[in-house]
């Protein structure tokens, strides 16, 4: 006799998991083509589909094989959870274990269609199984525990208890059944069959809202980094410069350290987009870019505030260090010409130093004595270092 409460719930759970795989591929179709969520959608069907086909063993129809069905069962429900795990290493930038999860998926319908004991004995098969899902579970919820993006982290965290509460689950399952001779309820009851099937929703649920919040979360995450910082060379624009700058002034007026800056423009960089293009161009700019990185300490903050113009911001940093870097900045760009399929392209660059004068600056003015400084590099030949004269006539920044 079918028991309806039961099997209407195990529908549920199968379409739960298809609203998660619709809602994954609804997500990456509206433009976020981050391949985890491929990852994930695909891990949504195969939910749907094991516990579909799980659904069908609760009905008495003859002609069935159940050995193959329950094969085809474990099979899906395991390369779901592969996928899962595919999709947190592929968002959390780590090293895919695709083979692993292949093999894992392979062998679980292998041994389910192969084995007795897989096939004839619940026990044992609930039991591998769980082990199995329990892995794959720790290894998610780790992974996503473990990561140390503060902005996601609340984000990543609410996904790994999903994970673990679902994990705690399976193994409490897995425990009654194990018992099931020594209990007075039948594991196939009811009683039992209600809460596990009720359960699987929620798990389905809880995990595409998590999973949904956390990808919202990284997209306005990222609309901020690009709001803040350079799309082609990644250092921060011209419009986080005030902020930054506003603070290290402010520092450097209450004597808490010394405060410089350095502005860079790159020589003849026409030259370079007439004769090589503009994608050497931007070749140039990004790998200029990853050369200042190279050289400023941590602590120093670097900016490309024009088309070829960069500005580096020095707290702590007095006259002659802000010289010393200035003129090191210089030497990795002009000693090591830049490389672009196969073309060597020589750029060197201009540099204009600063340093506050308690006196007599404010952030414009600083800004006004650094540009005048370079103005004096280009004019004095360029590829040179020139620290601020104060008598020199300034142009606009």
């Amino acid at each position: 006799m079918l028991n309806l409460d039961a099997f209407t719930l195990a529908v549920v759970s199968a379409l739960a998991a298809l609203f998660m795989a619709v809602t994954m591929a609804g997500i990456y179709l509206a433009g976020n083509r981050e391949r985890a969520i491929a990852d994930w959608a695909l891990a949504g069907l195969l939910f749907g589909l094991g516990h579909g086909l799980g659904n069908l063993t609760m009905l008495d129809i003859e002609w069935l094989d159940r050995r193959l069905l329950l094969a085809l069962v474990n099979g899906s429900v395991t390369l779901a959870y592969g996928m899962l795990l595919l999709g947190v290493q592929q968002h959390l930038e780590r090293s895919r274990w695709t083979l692993p999860v292949l093999v894992a998926a392979l062998m679980v319908p292998l041994a389910t269609w192969q084995l007795p004991l897989m096939y004839q004995e619940p026990v044992v098969r609930i039991g591998v199984l769980t082990a199995l899902f329990l892995a794959f579970s720790l290894v998610i919820a780790t992974a996503l525990w473990r990561a140390g993006e503060q902005p996601l982290k609340p984000y990543r965290l609410a996904v790994a208890v999903v994970i673990l509460i679902n994990a705690c689950f399976l193994v409490v399952r897995a425990f009654y059944i194990s018992m099931a001779d020594n209990l007075p309820i039948d594991p196939n009851a009811e009683s039992v069959l209600v809460p596990v099937f009720f359960t699987s929703v929620l798990f389905f649920m809880a995990l595409t809202i998590s999973l949904s919040l956390m990808l919202f979360r990284r997209k306005e995450v990222h609309l901020q980094f690009l709001a803040r910082h350079d799309a082609l060379t990644g250092l921060l624009n011209r419009y986080s410069l005030d902020e930054f700058a506003g603070r290290e002034l402010s520092r450097a007026q209450r004597g808490e350290h010394d405060l410089s800056l350095i502005l860079l423009d790159l020589d003849n960089f026409k030259q370079v987009n007439d004769e090589h293009g503009h994608a050497a161009g931007d070749h140039v700019l990004a790998e200029a870019a990853a050369r200042l990185r190279e050289v400023i300490r941590e602590g120093d903050v670097a900016f490309r505030v024009g088309g070829e113009e960069f500005l580096v911001l020095l707290p702590g940093a007095g006259p002659k260090r802000a010289s010393q870097v200035g003129e090191r900045l210089r030497l990795s760009l002009a000693e090591r010409p830049f490389e672009f399929r196969g073309r060597r392209i020589e750029v060197s660059t201009s540099v204009g130093v600063v340093s506050y004068d308690p006196l007599r600056d404010d952030w414009e003015r600083m800004l006004r004595r650094a540009d005048r400084a370079l103005y004096r590099a280009k004019n004095a030949g360029r590829n040179r270092v020139e620290i601020d004269s104060l008598a020199q006539p300034s142009r606009t920044f």
